[in-house]
């Protein structure tokens, strides 16, 4: 299983975003976009949310992360 972080985006640049960390994602790249894609919706669409290899040390301790390694979707 991989092993991925899910960032609420305030700034993306180059395939590098900027934000908070919101939860961990233990599976497969498509389940990962996925839950990407439900927390915006669980939020009316006013968020906007990146897939990142796991941030290491990653706890919900809300501080501001800079220049994250976007995951591309297969879309």
């Amino acid at each position: 299983m991989n092993k991925f972080s899910l960032v609420n985006v305030a700034e993306r640049k180059n395939g590098l975003v900027s934000g908070v960390w919101l939860q961990d994602v233990t599976g497969t790249k498509n389940e990962a976009f996925k839950r990407a894609r439900d927390t915006e919706k669980a939020n009316g669409n006013r968020i906007e949310v990146a897939v990142a290899k796991r941030i290491e040390g990653s706890t919900p301790n809300y501080d501001y992360l800079t220049n994250i390694k976007e995951v591309v979707s297969n879309k």
